[in-house]
């Protein structure tokens, strides 16, 4: 879906960052840091809001993203291709998956595809208020059975409860998210219309970003990338996988997914919660706290300093 997405004039396709939620929580950390001891904190001396300072952190992320796109360009196209113009990339000679069609295309925003993602889409909502979230919902089964055979694409294989845990880790959070900001936000992409409705369904998620239809964004979907190549066990790999102990639970949320994207507060409050998980993990594996002497000496010159 990256790639078919980016084959939008006007969006940039993006290998799998990971450091982008990884900047989401040192960003919200941060803010808490500078935030912590009221007047005597640089942030919160001024009561500096947090509405403010975590966008400002997307904009810089998004200015480091363009300016990595722009280089890849020069890599793949040449130096001089503004001028001169692209041709297909030549380490990838398929036409469906180019990370620029023509010189002109204005490219201003990116899609980032990461998995990760869907375990900080508290932090990186903060980030980029503007956002739009596209929820790739595939059924439990399937995915697992990918995840079962990923030694065939490089990664590593995962045993069936082990693949049926990652699909609910990844899919629970992205539906609380929908639940939470609701369809003006975050778009629901059945997987299975991929199969035999994906013009229709280019067509409603062009509509949700509020981009123009491209027919450049059918190209990747003719082709299977990142695939486990499992069609010639498929039905067998299935059914052994709906025996398992773990898929009863995953099918029944995976029912509930289907029936219900009712709007929930409470679903925002359980995406911050999550996301502050990892917020207070960073804080006491990396960042060691001023001593109390230390704090307490600061505080006195700063009462004597402001009195």
């Amino acid at each position: 879906m990256t790639w078919t997405l980016g084959q939008h004039p006007n969006i940039q396709p993006m290998p799998e960052t990971a450091w982008i939620a990884s900047m989401a929580v040192a960003a919200v950390l941060a803010f808490n840091k500078g935030s912590e001891r009221e007047k005597f904190s640089h942030l919160s001396n001024v009561q500096y809001p947090a509405e403010r300072f975590l966008p400002h952190m997307g904009n810089a992320i998004h200015e480091i993203v363009c300016e990595v796109y722009e280089e890849r360009c020069r890599q793949i196209y040449g130096e001089d291709y503004r001028d001169r113009g692209i041709r297909l990339n030549p380490a990838n000679p398929n036409y469906g998956y180019q990370v620029r069609r023509h010189v002109e295309d204005p490219k201003a925003r990116w899609v980032d595809g990461t998995p990760l993602n869907s375990l900080y889409l508290w932090g990186l909502n903060q980030l980029f208020p503007e956002a739009k979230f596209v929820h790739n919902l595939r059924a439990p089964e399937e995915v697992a059975l990918s995840l079962v055979h990923f030694e065939n694409v490089g990664g590593v294989p995962q045993a069936i409860e082990e693949g049926l845990a990652t699909w609910r880790r990844h899919a629970e959070p992205a539906w609380l998210a929908e639940k939470a900001w609701g369809p003006e936000k975050v778009f629901r992409l059945d997987y299975a219309r991929l199969g035999n409705d994906r013009e229709q369904l280019l067509q409603e998620l062009l509509a949700f970003l509020g981009e123009d239809y491209a027919e450049d964004c059918l190209l990747p979907l003719d082709r299977r990338t990142n695939s486990s190549e499992v069609a010639e066990h498929k039905e067998t790999g299935l059914a052994t996988i709906r025996s398992a102990a773990a898929f009863e639970s995953a099918s029944r949320l995976y029912g509930q997914m289907q029936s219900d994207q009712t709007l929930d507060v409470a679903a925002g409050d359980e995406l911050e919660r999550l996301f502050n998980l990892h917020v207070r993990d960073l804080d006491l594996l990396n960042l060691p706290k001023p001593t109390s002497s230390v704090m307490q000496r600061g505080e006195r010159f700063l009462r004597r300093l402001l009195s």
